[in-house]
């Protein structure tokens, strides 16, 4: 196997970055609740048409929940925002963990660590401590989770090249002798 031109370390720490992650959250949690009973509409539309209920003034009705519910998908898409999350710098995140010490079976605080490494290793928007409270106070526990997930990734996740979808469906070359 032929292995590829040997690099000096400056070029290697030239191109080197930090790991980086993102996580797009909608922010407009009301909607959600326009989308479940739209899709809960929906739903018993398409159970009422399998059985023997059907009525035919149900495909205009269910055509009109399929618009509204398309209405509010497109809200739902505008209120996305992204985070951008960076990778502390190695002893700057082992301080940051050594400060929130969890309990007896705890390696970390889980109520103080979350928003502390959210505020940072927040990138775009750049966030506080006192921001990303008050957005928690705001979010729910999935919200306030994928942030975290998203915060912990960029601080931990290897960088490593994603497998291609369209790759990994097409016959590789071997498969074609």
């Amino acid at each position: 196997m032929t292995e590829g031109p040997l690099r000096s370390f400056e070029e290697i720490r030239k191109q080197a970055t930090a790991r980086e992650a993102e996580v797009s959250i909608c922010v407009a949690g009301d909607l959600a609740a326009d989308a479940d009973r739209l899709t809960a509409a929906l739903d018993a539309i398409d159970r009422r048409r399998a059985g023997p209920g059907a009525s035919l003034a149900d495909g205009a009705e269910r055509a009109q929940l399929v618009e509204e519910l398309e209405e509010v998908r497109e809200l739902m898409r505008s209120a996305e925002v992204p985070f951008r999350f960076r990778a502390l710098p190695r002893t700057e995140f082992s301080a940051l963990i050594a400060a929130h010490p969890g309990g007896p079976d705890q390696n970390w605080n889980p109520d103080t660590l979350p928003p502390a490494l959210i505020a940072a290793s927040s990138l775009n928007p750049k966030l506080t401590l006192e921001q990303v409270e008050e957005l928690f106070e705001v979010f729910n526990d999935d919200q306030r989770g994928d942030l975290y997930a998203a915060a912990w990734r960029a601080n931990t996740s290897a960088v490593s090249i994603p497998s291609s979808r369209v790759a990994s469906a097409s016959p590789s070359l071997s498969d074609a002798r």
